[in-house]
Formats: structure tokens, C-alpha cells, sequence
């Protein structure tokens, strides 16, 4: 499996919001003698009654705006999940894009060194046609030259 940087980044940033919906209700600032608490998102932390099966009714400090505020961050987690899915499926069509590239790369190299061996073929072939008519040639005056010696026959000028 290929390590995709995109889909690592957006898992990181959807893995830190949910710390942060889990860390939303006990966060503290310090500031001089007094423990101030303070929100994650800025505001004054309050002093709310639990509502879980596991602790009813004990009190804890927590985000004024804590149901609006987690539903949004976990929307936007949501969303986040989503463009991962996204991003990851288009990786992995760009993927089999990039391999059916690169096999019409090496097909096109194929066929382009196969032309390349015709074309040389052929040129060959001309010069050696080439050669054999020019001995043709050749052979054919050195004969009619060596025919007119012996027979004495005179040329026409």
C-alpha cells in the first residue's frame, strides 16, 4: 500500500479535533495566582452538571457553548473524513492513470524502435541495390569495352 501524504495530513487534522472535542470541558489557563479555566476556544470556562450514565449529576468545568460548538467541530471532522475519502479514491485513479501512461509510453518506444530497425533495414537495402547496380554497371561497360577490342567493332560518336 503506497503512503499518501494528503490522506495522512487530513487523518492527523481529523484525529486532532476529536483530542480537541475530548479535551473541551478540563481545560485550564494559569494566568499569575488564580487557576483561571479557560476553554480551548478562548471563552470562560463553567461549572456544568454531568449528564453521562457513568457520573449523573457530578459537576465539571466545561465550554459554555459545549453542544453547539462539538456538534460543529465534529461536522467539520466529518467533512474532513469525507475529503479523505475523496482525495484517496482520486489518488488511486490518478494511479491507474499514471500506469496506463506508462504502458502507452513503453508501447509508443516499442513501436518506435521497431521503425527505427525498417527504416535501417530499408536503407540498407537501397544501398546494396545500389552497389549491385553500379557493378552492373561497371561490369557491363568493362565487357562491352573488352567486346569492342576483340571484335574490332567501331563506336559511332
Amino acid at each position: 500500500m503506497d503512503f499518501d501524504k494528503e490522506s495522512f495530513k487530513i487523518t492527523i487534522v481529523v484525529d486532532g479535533i476529536r483530542l480537541l472535542l475530548k479535551d473541551m470541558s478540563s481545560s485550564s489557563v494559569s494566568s499569575g495566582r488564580t487557576l483561571m479555566r479557560k476553554c480551548i476556544c478562548g471563552d470562560e470556562a463553567v461549572m456544568k452538571p454531568s449528564g453521562t450514565d457513568l457520573n449523573p449529576g457530578r459537576r465539571f468545568i466545561g465550554c459554555p457553548k459545549y453542544p453547539e460548538k462539538a456538534k460543529l467541530i465534529e461536522d467539520k471532522a466529518n467533512e474532513y473524513e469525507k475529503k479523505a475519502k475523496e482525495y484517496e479514491s482520486k489518488a488511486k485513479e490518478f494511479d491507474n492513470m499514471t500506469q496506463v501512461y506508462e504502458w502507452r509510453i513503453k508501447e509508443m518506444k516499442r513501436v518506435e524502435r521497431k521503425k527505427i530497425k525498417e527504416a535501417r533495414t530499408m536503407e540498407r537495402n537501397f544501398w546494396m541495390k545500389l552497389l549491385v547496380a553500379l557493378l552492373v554497371l561497371v561490369g557491363g561497360c568493362i565487357l562491352f569495352n573488352y567486346g569492342v577490342r576483340e571484335e574490332g567493332i567501331a563506336l559511332p560518336r
